[in-house]
């Protein structure tokens, strides 16, 4: 049990410490009548999915990247790109050809200068350990990426019910869920 309580300390010191105008342009963005598209590797890649997944329920058109029924990106579509280095090739360059694409890019990251990079329309910073250790990381007992990719679904899922309407009630939102159980 201390595992756990020490884990759930990490996560209140680095979901408290994400900037507040950051949060808060992206949930202006999770608000745009817009398709959304995902982005992530790894671990990261599963934590974007189930992103999508709850912004699906919201009632967005949502769409991760990899899957067969992906359409191409367009102009004034988002990309909500997951990636604790910001430094994945594969991820630098789907986010490159969907901003040259005429779509916007949002970076979520634990890399405070790649959020600045040319591709990306906006950004927000999540304070947390990587599997690389860079000093100013904050500690962690978690092992690789763990830090990151549990803040990242928390503050993205706080997100995306801070950008819901009185529309989006439990109720709608379990009509979106699957039935075919």
């Amino acid at each position: 049990m201390d595992t756990i309580h020490t884990i759930l300390k990490e996560m209140r010191a680095v979901c408290t410490h994400v900037d507040k105008n950051e949060y808060d342009s992206f949930v202006a963005l999770l608000k745009s009548d817009a398709r959304f598209f995902f982005n992530g590797e790894g671990r990261s890649g599963l934590v974007a999915k189930a992103i999508a997944m709850r912004l699906m329920h919201s009632g967005k058109t949502v769409y991760v990247l990899g899957e067969t029924t992906t359409p191409a990106i367009q102009e004034n579509d988002i990309l909500i790109v997951l990636s604790g280095s910001a430094k994945t090739g594969q991820t630098i360059s789907f986010s490159e050809n969907a901003f040259r694409a005429g779509a916007k890019v949002f970076l979520i990251t634990t890399n405070k200068e790649a959020v600045h990079k040319p591709c990306f329309t906006g950004g927000m910073q999540i304070p947390a350990a990587t599997k690389y250790r860079h000093s100013g990381e904050p500690n962690t007992i978690q092992p690789l990426g763990n830090q990151f990719d549990q803040a990242a679904h928390l503050i993205l899922d706080a997100a995306i019910i801070d950008s819901l309407s009185e529309r989006n009630s439990n109720e709608e939102m379990v009509k979106k869920h699957t039935n075919l159980e």
